[in-house]
C-alpha cells in the first residue's frame, strides 16, 4: 500500500509539471492579478456537452434540462426537501379526482421581449407539447394530459384524460414558452428566465446576458458565457489558465480536485448532492433471480474503501434510492456494510460453493456493462477486485454511452454501473424505476398501462406495486411517509439496485468567482446569484 501510494504521488507531481509546461506553451498561465477589463461581471461556465436543444419542449438531458434553467421558468418546482413549491403558478387547486389542476399565475412577470406572461402563453406550450405531430419524448411523458385552457389572464386550468398524480413533478421539466413561438424558440429562445439569449456557436459558446426585469431580481452578473469543453485534461488547463471561471460537477478526476484542495490555484467548494451511483441488478438473469446472491454483492462491495480512496472523499454512502435531505427518505432503511464473511456464507447457502476454497477457481462469473467514460471504468475496476475475494470472476464491458443504454434498456445484461441524476429526487422514482408495468421493451405491458421505462432490473413484486399506488393515492403526508419507508425497506431487502453513494457537488474556479450555496440537485438555479467582483 505504501509502494502505491508513492507510485500515485511521483505520477500526480509528473501530472502537474506537465500541466505547468502546458500552460505557458499554450499561454494559459496569466499573471497574478492580471484581469482584462471586459471581463468584469462576465462568467465564463464549462460544460461538458452541447444542448440538445433550446426548446423545452423538446427532448433533454443534464446538460440541456440545466440550461433551459437559466432561459425559463416553469409552473412548479422543488425546494431543498424535493417538495413541490410554486415558480410561475403563485397557487393551484386539485379535483379530488386528480384530473382536473386550476393554476393561478404570478403577475407581472414578463418574457424577454418585454410581453407579459399569460395563460395564453401556458396553453400554448402545453397543447403544442401533447399534440400528436409534435416528436418529443416529454409527450409521452404527458400522455394522460388531454388539453389546457386558460380561463382568464392568470388562470388556467390542465384537463387530464384519467388520474394524473404526478402532474406537478412532471411541470418541473417543461419552461414556458410565448405563444405562437414555437417555430423559433429551438433557434432564439425567448423565456422569462434569469439569463436572456444572445447567441450559440454550434459545438462551441452560448453566450447569455442578464435579464433585469425577472420577476425574483436581476442576476448579479451582466453576462454568462457557457462554454462548450468536452475534454477533461483541457478543461483543466482552462481552469488553471483562466480562460474558464467555473466547471460545477464536471468530468474531472477526484485527484485533482484534491490537488486543488491543498492550495494550488483553483477554489473548491465540495457539498452533499442528490444524485445517485449504483449498480443495476438484472433480477430474471439465472444466478442474479436469487435474492441471496444479489444480497451477498452488496455484503461483498467496500464502497467506504472506494469512497475514501478512488473517489477521495467525494462522496457519501447511500442506503435508498432517495437522497437524504428528501422528505419521503427513510433513515433506518438497511445497510450493505462490507461484511465479506457474510456474503459468503450467502452464496454458500444459495448453492454457489467456492469449487477450490482460497484456489483461482471462481464460484461463477458475472459481466458488469459500463459505458466508456473513465469515471465508471475506474469504479469497475475496483468493484472487479473486491468480488474476486469472493470467489466471483467479473467480466467488464465498456461501451459507448447509445450502445450501453440501449443494451441495459432491453435486458442484454447481467450488473450495469449508471449514475442516476434529477429522476431520484422525486417519489415517483419508485414506480418508474421499480414498478412491474415499468420496464422498457417488455412485449406483455400495455402501452396505455405503463408507468415508466426505468425498471431495467426488470424487478416484479405486486406487494410492492400496491404500496405505491397506495403512497400516491393518499393526500395525508404521515401516511405517505410510511408507506414510503416500507417501500425503501422492501426495495433494500429485495436488491434489484445494490445503492452505493451520492457524489458530491464539486464546484471548481477562479479564486474571485464568489458562489452562494449549490443545491443538492446540482440545478443551475444558483448562477442567478454568482458574482464576479
Amino acid at each position: 500500500m505504501r509502494a502505491e501510494r508513492e507510485v500515485r504521488t511521483e505520477a500526480r507531481r509528473r501530472w502537474w509539471g506537465g500541466m505547468s509546461a502546458m500552460l505557458v506553451l499554450l499561454g494559459l498561465l496569466p499573471l497574478p492579478g492580471c484581469r482584462r477589463q471586459e471581463d468584469a461581471h462576465t462568467l465564463v461556465l464549462a460544460i461538458e456537452a452541447p444542448p440538445l436543444t433550446f426548446d423545452p419542449r423538446g427532448p433533454t438531458n443534464a446538460v440541456t434540462a440545466r440550461l433551459q434553467q437559466l432561459l425559463f421558468n416553469t409552473l412548479t418546482q422543488k425546494d431543498e426537501r424535493f417538495e413541490i413549491v410554486p415558480e410561475l403558478a403563485e397557487s393551484w387547486e386539485v379535483s379530488e379526482d386528480f384530473t382536473i389542476y386550476t393554476f393561478r399565475l404570478r403577475r407581472g412577470v414578463r418574457f424577454h421581449d418585454g410581453r407579459e406572461l399569460t395563460a395564453r402563453d401556458v396553453a400554448y406550450t402545453f397543447n403544442t407539447l401533447i399534440a400528436p405531430t409534435f416528436d418529443s419524448p416529454k409527450r409521452a411523458a404527458l400522455s394522460k394530459l388531454e388539453r389546457v385552457e386558460p380561463v382568464d389572464a392568470h388562470t388556467v386550468v390542465f384537463r387530464c384524460r384519467e388520474p394524473y398524480r404526478g402532474l406537478l413533478v412532471d411541470l418541473i421539466a417543461i419552461g414556458i414558452i410565448p405563444e405562437n413561438s414555437g417555430e423559433t424558440v429551438a433557434r432564439q429562445p425567448i423565456g422569462t428566465g434569469p439569463f436572456r439569449f444572445v447567441r450559440y456557436v454550434e459545438n462551441q459558446e452560448v453566450e447569455l446576458l442578464a435579464f433585469p426585469e425577472h420577476f425574483r431580481g436581476a442576476p448579479r452578473l451582466r453576462r454568462l458565457r457557457v462554454k462548450i469543453v468536452r475534454d477533461p485534461t483541457t478543461l483543466a488547463l482552462e481552469l488553471l489558465g483562466g480562460t474558464v471561471h467555473l466547471a460545477v460537477n464536471a468530468q474531472l478526476s477526484p485527484d485533482f480536485v484534491a490537488e486543488q484542495q491543498a492550495g494550488r490555484r483553483l477554489r473548491v467548494v465540495i457539498s452533499d448532492g442528490a444524485a445517485l451511483e449504483y449498480i443495476g441488478i438484472n433480477t430474471t438473469d439465472p444466478i442474479l433471480r436469487d435474492r441471496r446472491v444479489r444480497q451477498a454483492l452488496a455484503y461483498g462491495i467496500d464502497r467506504r474503501a472506494i469512497i475514501a480512496n478512488l473517489l477521495r472523499g467525494q462522496a457519501r454512502l447511500a442506503k435508498s434510492v432517495l437522497p437524504p435531505t428528501h422528505w419521503a427518505y427513510h433513515e433506518t432503511t438497511k445497510t450493505y456494510e462490507y461484511d465479506p464473511a457474510r456474503a459468503r456464507r450467502l452464496l454458500d447457502e444459495a448453492g454457489y460453493r467456492d469449487p477450490d476454497g482460497e484456489g483461482p477457481q471462481p464460484r461463477f462469473r458475472l459481466t458488469l456493462k459500463t459505458s466508456s467514460a473513465e469515471h465508471p471504468r475506474k469504479i469497475a475496476t475496483a468493484l472487479q477486485e473486491q468480488l474476486r475475494a469472493l470467489g466471483i470472476e467479473l467480466h467488464i464491458q465498456s461501451f459507448e454511452f447509445q450502445t450501453f443504454l440501449n443494451d441495459i434498456n432491453t435486458g442484454n445484461f447481467q450488473l450495469f454501473f449508471l449514475r442516476q441524476i434529477g429522476a431520484n429526487q422525486f417519489t415517483d422514482i419508485f414506480k418508474a424505476a421499480f414498478g412491474s408495468r415499468s420496464i422498457p421493451n417488455d412485449p406483455t405491458i400495455r402501452e396505455s398501462e405503463r408507468t415508466g421505462f426505468l425498471n431495467r432490473a426488470r424487478y416484479r413484486n405486486p406487494h410492492l406495486d400496491a404500496l405505491i399506488e397506495r403512497a400516491e393515492a393518499t393526500s395525508d403526508r404521515a401516511e405517505q411517509r410510511a408507506l414510503y419507508a416500507r417501500i425503501q425497506e422492501i426495495l433494500a431487502e429485495d436488491v434489484p439496485w445494490i445503492t452505493l453513494w451520492y457524489p458530491a457537488n464539486v464546484a471548481l474556479m477562479n479564486p474571485r468567482v464568489r458562489v452562494p450555496a449549490i443545491p443538492a440537485s446540482g440545478d443551475f438555479h444558483f448562477l442567478k446569484d454568482v458574482d464576479v467582483p
